[in-house]
């Protein structure tokens, strides 16, 4: 079993979380779900952190689960069998659910889990390499994981979902931008300057509160009908209006607009 560390790099209130083994394609191993879920641990509890950008190293994003340290021809312990899908399914959860926004910079190939990593994030970008591979079929196993069809599903509708889910396909960058699976499509050296910048618009736009505010009922309005959904947004807009970082900011707007008349 390899030793596979996480890369965390911080920049202002961007922090880089990258999977840096690649020489074994990014894979997830037998303790990827140990290692990510202590990772996404120490991010969401520095304090300083206001998004959160996932990629991998070198020119693959993620390459699934480990075919030689995961699987084997030989039979396996199911009760581990069932820990380690259920570590993996509660990455993607975690993800879906992280206090901050977070962006999938996906560089290169997304492979079976691997997509779901990057499909559990709020936003996608892309490189021209970045790509899914839902090639669960082609090892013998079920679509049905790390939040594949459910989320896949959600973003581009049943029809096409069971489409590349069944003939085990491949989403490249083009056809991702155009059926709304990545956000953007840059070019490989641009990629991660381009989820920086676009994490640090999201930091300026929105305070800490305000942002976890908007990804709560982004998560939870996709499950709710839509009266109930306005429902919950007034109680969530009425407690955003007594924050401070709102005062503060509707402050420093209105002197703006005071300070442009004076001129005029």
């Amino acid at each position: 079993m390899s030793q596979r560390p996480f890369r965390i790099e911080r920049d202002g209130p961007v922090t880089v979380l990258s999977m840096d083994w690649p020489d074994r394609v990014n894979a997830m191993g037998l303790q990827f779900s140990r290692d990510f879920l202590a990772a996404l641990d120490a991010i969401e509890t520095d304090g300083e952190t206001r998004v959160l950008i996932i990629t991998g190293a070198a020119r693959v994003f993620c390459g699934g689960g480990d075919l030689f340290e995961l699987m084997s021809p030989e039979p396996t312990d199911i009760e581990r069998d069932l820990d380690l899908v259920r570590g993996y399914n509660r990455v993607a959860e975690r993800l879906h659910y992280f206090d901050v926004p977070v962006i999938a910079a996906v560089n290169g190939p997304a492979v079976g889990g691997g997509a779901g990593v990057a499909l559990a994030c709020d936003i996608a970008i892309a490189s021209e390499h970045g790509r899914y591979d839902i090639f669960f079929g082609k090892v013998g196993l079920s679509g049905a994981d790390v939040g594949v069809p459910y989320l896949l599903s959600r973003l581009i509708g049943p029809m096409r979902a069971n489409y590349y889910l069944y003939t085990a396909g491949s989403i490249d960058a083009a056809t991702g931008l155009s059926i709304g699976v990545f956000a953007e499509v840059v070019q490989a050296e641009q990629l991660l300057a381009r989820a920086k910048a676009l994490g640090r618009e999201i930091a300026g736009n929105f305070s800490y509160r305000a942002a976890r505010m908007t990804k709560v009922s982004m998560r939870h309005g996709a499950n709710m009908d839509f009266r109930a959904n306005l429902e919950y947004e007034a109680y969530v807009q009425t407690v955003a209006f007594q924050s401070p970082a709102h005062k503060q900011r509707i402050g420093e707007y209105r002197q703006r607009v005071a300070n442009k008349r004076k001129k005029s």
